[in-house]
């Protein structure tokens, strides 16, 4: 690394940026890295069936967040900056309402149409919506500590679903004869519900928030967030449309090799994912400085860092192979890993570049690239899976995520969104 890059990882070092990263860093390595430090037992554990219904639940608790919470959620972090602070609690306690609200007509209409679903996916379809509402109501609280820098109370929350998640799992392990995607599931539910809870107890009675529903300022959230509804929704399309593809064309044991393979690839994203934590608003801070030069610097190195991770992703896989005897019986190889964590590489470059959309609030133009992507998705899933299987899966994410980072350049430049020579 040159003198110029130590440089600025000095300074970095100086300011809270780091220090939030690596809290961050902890915490959602534990969070949402917690299904990859499972896989080796797991793998074991489950039978490729039943890890597909596990990854097909992850899939849907996923998808409900622009279907039924309309990503205002999205919304709070940003506009911390923009409001009030009495203003901002009751906008923050209006989306609260608001997530509960939508929840609830959810399970009626599941209730509503469950005559027409099969009794499998009929139990998944009503955990995942329980799943929703009470992880949107955690996630809103966690946004608020993100803005206010109080990175200790996040971790807190966070380390709290793990250690419950994992405690159940262990404890369903010895409970349970046969381990079927129940014993994955019902722990993982139960643990969002009870620390749901908590985010709410700590929200309305420990900071003493009053229960309130403002229209105006749930219309100025659905604003800043209905064009993240097709962003969103075409992005899950990107990271899971292939999975429903996968289950349409083949089956829930190519699914869950699939699954698995993707597991292993999103070891890249986790550094990314934990550094955008506390990244985004110190992003917009320095935005509104006009610190160009700074961000830029700060690209450079994470990026470095990625494509590292990504290098250690493919020997992760090796390991796996080595030490896991129970991985033959999932049919996956080095071309399927190399591919998908290539187009998680260039993602989570696309990712850092999508910031300078947020922070202008041109959430239309980045909605219309996803939206794109998510087409890509269709089509070339549809015409590679039947003819290639879980690799053309991987070719299809590869292709897609190579033009979304392509465009999000393109526009950046054309737009004028930042200045880096400044």
């Amino acid at each position: 690394m040159n003198k110029f890059n130590l440089d600025a990882l000095k300074k970095m070092s100086k300011n809270e940026l780091v220090k939030d990263s690596l809290i961050y860093g902890l915490t959602n390595a534990l969070f949402t890295g917690l299904p990859l430090i499972l896989m080796p037992f797991l793998v074991v554990t489950l039978s490729p069936s039943d890890y597909g219904v596990v990854e097909l639940f992850r899939s849907l608790t996923m998808v409900l967040v622009p279907v039924l919470g309309l990503s205002t959620v999205q919304s709070v972090a940003r506009y911390y900056f923009d409001l009030e602070e009495k203003q901002f609690k009751t906008f923050s306690s209006t989306i609260i309402v608001f997530q509960i609200i939508n929840g609830a007509i959810g399970i009626l209409l599941i209730l509503i149409f469950s005559f027409l679903i099969e009794e499998k996916y009929l139990i998944l379809a009503y955990l995942s919506v329980i799943y929703f509402i009470f992880n949107q109501v955690t996630e809103i609280l966690l946004a608020i500590f993100r803005v206010t820098k109080s990175s200790k109370m996040y971790m807190k929350f966070r380390l709290l679903n793990v250690i419950l998640d994992v405690g159940l799992l262990a404890v369903f392990y010895f409970l349970f004869d046969k381990y079927t995607w129940m014993y994955r599931v019902f722990p993982q539910v139960i643990a969002v519900v009870l620390v749901g809870f908590l985010a709410l107890w700590y929200f309305f009675r420990r900071e003493k928030n009053k229960i309130c529903f403002d229209k105006a300022l749930l219309k100025v959230a659905i604003t800043y967030s209905a064009p993240l509804i097709l962003h969103m929704l075409s992005g899950y399309m990107l990271n899971i449309g292939d999975r429903f593809f996968i289950l349409h064309f083949l089956d829930e044991e190519a699914l869950g090799n699939y699954s698995l393979a993707y597991q292993i690839s999103l070891a890249v994203s986790f550094f990314y994912t934990s550094f955008n934590l506390a990244w985004t608003p110190t992003f917009f801070e320095w935005m509104d400085q006009k610190r160009y030069q700074a961000i830029k610097k700060v690209r450079d190195i994470v990026f470095v860092g990625v494509f590292l991770l990504g290098v250690g992703s493919v020997l992760l896989f090796f390991l796996l192979q080595k030490f896991i005897p129970k991985m033959e019986s999932y049919n996956i190889n080095y071309s399927l890993i190399i591919l998908l964590v290539s187009a998680n590489i260039l993602l989570c470059f696309y990712k850092f570049n999508a910031n300078y959309y947020f922070y202008n609030k041109n959430t239309k133009l980045l909605s219309k690239i996803s939206l794109f992507g998510a087409f890509l998705v269709v089509v070339f899933n549809f015409l590679l899976i039947p003819n290639l299987g879980i690799i053309g899966a991987a070719i299809t994410t590869l292709i897609t995520f190579s033009f979304m980072l392509l465009m999000v350049i393109y526009k950046k430049d054309k737009f004028n969104l930042y200045n880096e020579t400044n």
